[in-house]
């Protein structure tokens, strides 16, 4: 006989059509009166899945700290196991990762756990990784809403889910109305009758466990005023079926102790097909696209760029940064709800947005700075009292776990001018100024080439001293690396005696001529009228038109695209060669989008091609001075689409178009766009093409084996009601004016060329990924007093493993290094370091310490099963 378990929740959109700090109002009172008067013995309130709302809590009531942990602790109230309800499908795996890590600090602060749900009430669909996040953090059981469900999934409320690697968990699906299906249980016996037999009607058909979720509570609700004679009314009509007021953990026990003993269908892959059943909300992927793509820059920072360094700074006998480190996440993930990331917001959220986002960028590069310096052992206060004894030196650094040559753009900074600040500085008239010089040098690396220059303000800092502010000269110049070991920095002195020219034995230097370059790899041409012809030096692929912008009117909101009308080709203004190498040549062309009357978007289109690289890239930037239109960017393949595979989390996977009838889009169009994360493949018999892109979240692949990035959306509602895409509001309709889009936008791509689908293509477009994406940088460290060159320092060895994570353990016990493995087979693989290993372990993605595995002074080698997520604790 079926049992209902009875759950009251609030689902808590942190910032919505209100700002955080508004909806905090009503959490305060919400929380307040559960601690006042609990719920029943054996009963719960449900804080929706997330521990930030903890938090916001504290904020204001932190006298109350004790009485809250004690609910918690007991299980009165419930949160986490996530620290805020993301987007799932935008960010990356290791982003995902980081949420449920800060939701079980925050928790355990309060010496409290997580229900064992991965509660998923809201998400705009799932992740074919998310059964690896719940086995990695011992959770058995997930439940979601949106993006399950329907004709083209197994019937019932309970299966089990698949991710690639072959990690399950139980998933547990909510009802058509989600997580409000039993908000506001009537007290009146007739009312609660009729209410009974609607919930009996939904519930039971489709209970494959025995038992069945009810969750009483909608958005922002606070618990139900006569909850106690509500419920009792239902257990009245339902007789003699058991309603029990439960809790969300003692419902998923109960689910997990019966799914052990049934036969329940299994599922595998992305969750994104909800259409006939509940809103699937898959078209939030351009909206406010900007920031989108600022947050995805961002966290590839901190996973690539920060996180290791401090790591190998640690464990080289440095102060550990963790926390600090989990501060730039904290801030990073607030960003992350999915009304907040998704764009579906009011413009104050979004500003509130941008400006966590300046505040990740500005602690990304403290810390991946400090840590460089550690490890090259630049002592600050010494150079601050040593500026006599300065000699400046480019550090080259390396942000892959493996050896790589290629070119590398570095900054070059040298002093101009003393520029004082204080009161004694308005007594300088006259800046004394040193000439900087026309051709900066570089030991080791004489093979440059400059690219731009311009003035600018820099400050030598310290922690006992005021900084030194000069005027300096800051010249990109392009340096041809022949090897840097993985995660190594090498400093290469300074000198103001010139850069000797490009020496004649480089692989592949960039050839130009009017209008074209070549690398011998790659062979690009622009023609008269714009067109972009691009070639691979085997012969094997050519296109002719390579790219095109296209306009098009979108009169829908920030949850759903309404394209209308005849779609805008851009029109081409004229081009120049920029740059021509031998290191890098670019092409710039210009372009002009007339929408309507007074309303135009200009574009320039720059295209980059290095010596040595397999690719080209395409940065675009550009001004939007039109409202309620989408812009695009279209990549010709030439490759037809036997197969499409995208990047997500914790590794590609395959997409084909939905098959969606007609009578399940009645309520909700299926978009033909998906999400866009590093890179989307489209392969043909023969021949294979991969865009890679920086940050930009929406993609479409068209059966011509097109591939169509979206630059900007340009709407200003939050929700409408008249889409036919969409009829009805998804949201509370709010003018969202900023999200327009009005003014400069830019996103930077790459095309690369190459084989037919196989492991060794696999292998390969990884690898491109952080060549385009993370490539060799270097930065003037104008302070230096005897640094001294760091590597080798973290490399990952064996065929199709890719890195996922080199990052200080939550205790600072251990360093975490993670990798993924992209092939259908086992590999052997290996983690060589530069630093002296004791003890190695395999652990789950919470750092749960497992089984102990080989390793010697410098390296620890494993075995990743097919499609494995590989996660290693060593110290």
């Amino acid at each position: 006989m079926l049992s209902i378990h009875v759950v009251s929740h609030t689902h808590w959109d942190r910032e919505w059509y209100h700002t955080a700090g508004r909806f905090r109002q009503r959490l305060v009172a919400l929380v307040d009166e559960l601690l006042d008067d609990p719920p029943a013995a054996g009963a719960s309130f449900l804080l929706d899945g997330q521990a930030v709302v903890l938090e916001d809590y504290l904020a204001v009531r932190p006298e109350r700290a004790g009485e809250l942990a004690a609910a918690l602790q007991r299980g009165a109230i419930e949160a986490g196991p996530w620290f805020v309800l993301a987007d799932e499908l935008i960010p990356g795996g290791e982003a995902l990762v980081r949420n449920l890590l800060a939701g079980r600090r925050v928790l355990r602060a309060l010496r409290a756990d997580a229900p064992g749900v991965l509660y998923c009430p809201d998400s705009f669909g799932h992740p074919a990784a998310l059964p690896e996040l719940a086995q990695g953090f011992g959770l058995p059981m997930t439940i979601v809403w949106r993006g399950f469900g329907g004709a083209r999934w197994p019937e019932g409320d309970a299966c089990w889910w698949h991710a690639p690697s072959g990690a399950r968990v139980l998933l547990y699906h909510l009802p058509p109305s989600g997580y409000e299906f039993g908000e506001s249980l009537p007290t009146d016996p007739v009312l609660a009758r009729e209410r009974w037999q609607r919930i009996s009607a939904v519930l039971q058909p489709r209970a494959r466990l025995g038992l069945a979720l009810l969750t009483n509570g909608a958005d922002h609700h606070a618990r139900q005023l006569d909850l106690p004679l509500a419920l009792e009314q239902l257990r009245q009509s339902a007789t003699p079926v058991p309603v029990v007021a439960s809790s969300l953990n003692a419902f998923a026990a109960a689910a997990v102790g019966a799914a052990a003993s049934r036969e329940l269908p299994a599922v595998q892959g992305e969750l994104r097909d909800s259409y006939g059943y509940a809103w699937t909300l898959q078209g939030t992927l351009a909206s406010r696209a900007h920031q989108k793509r600022r947050a995805r820059i961002a966290e590839r920072v901190l996973v690539r760029d920060v996180e290791p360094w401090a790591a190998l700074a640690a464990r080289r006998g440095g102060a550990s940064s963790r926390a600090l480190v989990n501060a730039a996440w904290r801030e990073l993930l607030l960003c992350h709800p999915h009304d907040t990331l998704c764009g579906c917001s009011i413009d104050a959220v979004a500003r509130a947005m941008d400006a966590r986002l300046d505040e990740v960028a500005a602690q990304a590069d403290g810390l991946r700075q400090d840590a460089v310096h550690a490890l090259v052992g630049q002592d600050a206060d010494w150079a601050r009292r040593a500026r006599e004894s300065w000699r400046p030196q480019v550090l080259l650094r390396n942000p892959a776990a493996r050896s790589r040559a290629g070119v590398a753009i570095v900054e070059i900074r040298e002093f101009g001018a003393d520029v004082p600040v204080g009161p004694g500085s308005a007594r300088t008239h006259r800046l004394p100024r040193r000439r900087a010089s026309a051709s900066p040098h570089i030991d080791g690396l004489g093979e440059a080439q400059l690219l731009d220059t311009a003035f600018a303000f820099d400050r030598t800092e310290a922690p006992r001293a005021y900084p030194d502010n000069d005027l300096v000269r800051v010249t990109h110049a392009a340096v041809w690396i022949p090897h840097i070991d993985g995660y190594a920095v090498r400093p290469h002195e300074l000198h103001a005696d010139g850069i000797p020219n490009v020496a004649a034995t480089l692989p592949h230097v960039v050839e130009s001529g009017v209008m074209s370059m070549s690398n011998g790899l790659i062979a690009v041409h622009v023609g008269d009228d714009g067109r972009v012809a691009c070639s691979s030096a085997d012969g094997l692929w050519r296109v002719d038109d390579l790219l095109a912008l296209e306009d098009q009117d979108d009169l829908g909101d920030l949850y759903t695209p309404s394209p209308r009308g005849e779609v805008r080709r851009a029109e081409f203004l004229n081009g120049r060669m920029v740059v021509q190498g031998p290191l890098r040549s670019v092409i710039e062309t210009r372009w002009r989008v007339n929408v309507r009357t007074a309303e135009r978007v200009t574009v320039r289109v720059r295209l980059l091609l290095d010596a040595g690289a397999p690719f080209v890239r395409v940065h675009v930037t550009g001004g939007n001075a039109a409202r309620d239109h989408r812009l695009r960017l279209r990549v010709r393949t030439n490759c037809g689409t036997d197969a499409v595979v995208a990047d997500a989390a914790f590794g590609p996977v395959e997409r084909a178009p939905l098959n969606v009838p007609d009578e399940d889009q009645a309520a909700e169009s299926v978009p033909p766009t998906a999400p866009l994360h590093r890179y989307v493949s489209v392969f043909g018999a023969a021949r294979g093409v991969t865009l890679y892109a920086d940050g930009l979240a929406e993609y479409e692949a068209t059966l011509q084996g097109d591939l169509i990035a979206t630059l900007l959306r340009a709407v200003g509602e939050l929700s409408r009601a008249d889409l036919p895409e969409r009829p009805g509001h998804a949201g509370w309709p709010e003018h969202a004016p900023q999200a327009q889009c009005l003014g400069p936008f830019g996103a930077e791509f790459a095309v690369f060329p190459h084989g037919p689908r196989s492991e060794a293509t696999a292998i390969a477009v990884e690898q491109v990924a952080d060549d385009v994406l993370l490539p060799i940088a270097g930065a003037t460290l104008r302070s230096a007093v005897s640094v001294r060159a760091f590597g080798p320092g973290l490399a990952l060895e064996g065929d199709g493993l890719a890195f996922s994570c080199a990052r200080e353990s939550e205790d600072g016990a251990w360093m975490v290094l993670r990798c993924v493995n992209l092939l259908a087979r086992e590999v052997s693989g290996r983690w060589a370091m530069g630093i002296p290993i004791r003890e190695a372990r395999l652990s789950r993605l919470d750092e749960t310490p497992g089984d102990a595995i080989p390793c010697d002074e410098h390296g620890v080698s494993f075995v990743a099963p097919p499609r494995a997520v590989v996660t290693v604790l060593v110290r």
